[in-house]
C-alpha cells in the first residue's frame, strides 16, 4: 500500500512542531503516521517532543536533507515505507531546508512506487514573516511558490490589518494556494482536509502538478485503516547516536547553511538545572547585541527543581512548559557567530548541585 507524505515545513521557530503534535493528536488514533524529523543541529529536540505524544519517530543525523543528506533521505523513506507500512509520513525539514530540492527527491523513480500523494504545507511566523521576506526575498518567494498550504501562524500576536497586509504578500507570490491564520497551530480540521483534496497536490507518477476543484477525500482524510499490518511501537526509533556524556558535550556544524546560520548544540548528565538561572539565560539571548552571538532559536529541555521544563526563544519570545521526563537535559541554539564557549558557561553556570 503506498503512503500519503505531507512534508511540513517552514523557517526557524515558525510553529512546525507544535501544528504536527496537533495532528497526531487529531488522527494519531485513526491512521498509522510516523513523523521523519531533520533537524539543523546534532542535538535534536523536536523528535524527543513529537515521541513524547506517542508518535513514531525518526530522526534523521545533522545535515539538511534537502542537500548534504540527499542519498540517506531516500533511503530512510524507502526503510520507513518496508519498516512501518504508514498510511501517512509527515516531513519536519529544517528551517532552512529548500523545498524545491525535497520535492524533487520525493518525485524520484525509486519512490514512485511507496508513494501515492505529496502535500507540501508552510507554516509562517506572522510577527517576521515580512522581515524575513526582505531579508530572504529569493528563499521566501521560492518556499510560497512551492506550497500547497500556508499556515500563517501566531496572528494572534499581529494586529488584524497587519495580518491581511501579510496575507495580501502570501497570495501576490502564489495566487493558488489557501492560506489558514492561525493562533498556537490550531486549524479548523475540516478546512484542513478540504484544502489538502482540492489544493495542488503532487501526482508522484506523472510528475506533473494537479489543480482540480473536485475534492478527493479519500488521499487528504485520515483512512479508517486499523488492525491492519504490523503496528509499530509507540516510541522513537533513532537512526543517529547520542554519545555518552558525562558532563558537558558540544556539537556543531562546521560550516554555516546557505542563508548563513550556524547550530551549536549541548549534552548534560548529571545534576539538575535551576529554572530562574535558566530563564535569565535565554532573556539574555534576546538582546540585540547578545554576547552569545546573533541568536535565532533556542530551545531546550532541563530536569529542573520544580520538574522537567522545556524553554524556547522563537521571534524573539521566551516560553517554558512542563514536558515529561527525559533521560538527559539537552539545549540547541541556532544563530549567526556563536560564542560557542560563553554558551557553553552560561548553561554550567545554569546546573544545580543537588540532583532532581
Amino acid at each position: 500500500m503506498k503512503m500519503i507524505v505531507d512534508v511540513i515545513f517552514g523557517f526557524l521557530g515558525s510553529g512546525k512542531t507544535t501544528f504536527i503534535t496537533r495532528i497526531l493528536r487529531e488522527w494519531g488514533s485513526n491512521e498509522k503516521i510516523v513523523v521523519l524529523v531533520n533537524e539543523f543541529g546534532d542535538v535534536g529536540i523536536d523528535g524527543e517532543i513529537l515521541s513524547s505524544q506517542g508518535g513514531n519517530v525518526v530522526e534523521m543525523p545533522s545535515g539538511c536533507i534537502c542537500c548534504t543528506l540527499q542519498a540517506d533521505f531516500r533511503a530512510q523513506i524507502l526503510e520507513i515505507s518496508r519498516t512501518f507500512q504508514p498510511d501517512r509520513i509527515i516531513i519536519e525539514p529544517t528551517g532552512v531546508a529548500t523545498i524545491g530540492q525535497i520535492q524533487s527527491i520525493l518525485e524520484a523513480q525509486s519512490l514512485e512506487r511507496e508513494i501515492s500523494r505529496i502535500h507540501k504545507i508552510l507554516i509562517a511566523d506572522a510577527t517576521g514573516f515580512m522581515g524575513l521576506y526582505r531579508a530572504n526575498r529569493h528563499f521566501v518567494e521560492s518556499q510560497v511558490e512551492n506550497a500547497h498550504i500556508i499556515m500563517l501562524n501566531k496572528c494572534d500576536r499581529v494586529d488584524q490589518r497587519k495580518a491581511k497586509v501579510i496575507q495580501s504578500a502570501i497570495s501576490a507570490i502564489n495566487p493558488e494556494l489557501t492560506v489558514f491564520m492561525t493562533e498556537f497551530g490550531a486549524v479548523n480540521w475540516n478546512e484542513y482536509v478540504a484544502a489538502l483534496a482540492v489544493g495542488s497536490e503532487i501526482n508522484i507518477n506523472s510528475h506533473v502538478p494537479t489543480h482540480s476543484g473536485t475534492r478527493r477525500k479519500e488521499t487528504a482524510q485520515p483512512s479508517d485503516r486499523t488492525g491492519t499490518g504490523p503496528t509499530p511501537a509507540r516510541s522513537a526509533v533513532r537512526i543517529f547516536d547520542s554519545p555518552e556524556d558525562a558532563g558537558l558535550h558540544p556539537h556543531f556544524h562546521e560550516g554555516a547553511d546557505a542563508l548563513g546560520y550556524e547550530s551549536f548544540g549541548i549534552l548534560f548528565a548529571g545534576s539538575g538545572f535551576e529554572l530562574a538561572s535558566l530563564n535569565s539565560v535565554f532573556h539574555r539571548m534576546t538582546a540585540s547585541e547578545s554576547e552569545f552571538g546573533e541568536i535565532v532559536r533556542a530551545k531546550g529541555i532541563f530536569r529542573t527543581e520544580t520538574g522537567w521544563k522545556i524553554l524556547e526563544l522563537a521571534s524573539g519570545d521566551i516560553s517554558i512548559q512542563p514536558i515529561r521526563p527525559f533521560q538527559e537535559s539537552k539545549v540547541s541554539i541556532i544563530g549567526k557567530s556563536l560564542n560557542r564557549e560563553m554558551i557553553g558557561t552560561a548553561f554550567q553556570q545554569c546546573r544545580s548541585d543537588e540532583q532532581v
